[in-house]
């Protein structure tokens, strides 16, 4: 589902409750590239539904609950218009911390799938995206990705830290190349890559989250097998001096045999060329299609490190609920980019909880 911003006037009033002022000219950009609405979408020609989003977007939470309500309740309404409103009527309802009813919205969301919606961890809260995995657990009886395309599926834990310099500052990194691999790998064609978020939640129910180096190749296969992957890829980096080094390797599911190692050193600072690199190397060994132009396909990432570690600090912060803090740690990393368009869709995405 690509539903949100229709207008240049929506897109600015959307930020004339953020205290990101500055940006808004970015903003609007970046939502009309990656959130246009599809032109066959059946939501883009109903009034009352765009009418609701734009309420929705000026952060006024309670008249939005009152508008989706009504949409989702009109029995003659389209099927999918309804299943888009209880999206975001979860949403408006974990805005205003009313988290049983949002449980209820996307209960009742479920019973209206497939297909499903599009579920952006870029976009998403973390509770938003907890609480549709967790109502689809319940439903489902467990924890796989129903993939309606029937594509590989491959899940990447984050990765070890084994940097000699600045260790513990390069430790939230971690989370950060998983994140970076993740979307680089999306863009493959006949390939299915299990949101880290989705990851990070089984994890955590296994007790496993707070030490990667735990996660070893019979637990890959474990979590794979939960999630419904085909694959599970486990990566590593190494800082010394001014150069990194980066290795990944990939476990079947199926058999837990390693299907396939790899390793790339360069500076430090092109790190974004090395991940590239390997994400061809892991397509090429599952032939699947990657091109170098489906590598950009999203064009959310950075290719800043600092950018990119502002933005890992403040993917641990946000798995501490620490919301404000990582907050200012998203916006911190579109200072150091002004073009990490990632980084701020996900300070915009946990504003409400501030």
């Amino acid at each position: 589902m690509r539903i949100f911003c229709t207008t240049l006037a929506l897109l600015i009033s959307l930020i004339a409750t953020s205290p990101v002022q500055g940006i808004v000219n970015h903003i609007a950009q970046y939502y009309q590239t990656d959130y246009a609405i599809e032109e066959n979408h059946p939501s883009i020609n109903d009034e009352s539904f765009k009418k609701a989003v734009e309420v929705y977007y000026a952060a006024e939470f309670d008249e939005a609950i009152k508008l989706f309500s009504e949409i989702a309740t009109d029995n003659e309404q389209d099927r999918i218009i309804r299943r888009d409103a209880l999206h975001f009527l979860g949403r408006s309802y974990l805005a205003v911390r009313k988290g049983e009813k949002a449980r209820t919205a996307l209960e009742q969301l479920t019973e209206l799938e497939p297909p499903r919606i599009d579920i952006d961890p870029d976009i998403e809260s973390p509770q938003l995206l907890r609480l549709y995995y967790d109502v689809h657990k319940e439903k489902d009886g467990g924890y796989a990705y129903q993939d309606e395309e029937k594509k590989q599926t491959l899940a990447i834990v984050d990765f070890a830290n084994q940097s000699i310099d600045d260790h513990e500052k390069l430790q939230p990194l971690s989370k950060g190349f998983s994140s970076l691999m993740i979307n680089q790998l999306n863009g493959a064609t006949d390939l299915k890559v299990v949101e880290r978020e989705r990851i990070s939640w089984l994890l955590d129910e296994l007790e496993l989250q707070e030490d990667v180096s735990r996660v070893d190749r019979q637990t890959a296969v474990r979590a794979g097998r939960l999630l419904g992957a085909h694959m599970v890829l486990f990566g590593s980096y190494m800082k010394f001096g001014k150069t990194m080094n980066m290795s990944v390797r990939l476990v079947s599911v199926e058999t837990g045999e390693i299907l396939m190692t790899d390793q790339v050193q360069g500076k430090a600072d092109k790190f974004f060329e090395l991940a590239e690199s390997l994400s061809l190397s892991i397509t090429k060994s599952i032939n699947v299609s990657l091109s170098d132009d489906e590598l950009g396909v999203r064009n959310r990432e950075t290719r800043s490190l600092d950018a990119l570690l502002s933005y890992s600090e403040g993917l641990d912060l946000l798995e501490d609920r620490n919301y404000k803090a990582a907050f200012e740690k998203f916006l911190e990393a579109y200072d150091h980019d002004s073009t990490y368009k990632r980084a701020i869709l996900k300070a915009k995405s946990i504003e409400p909880f501030i």
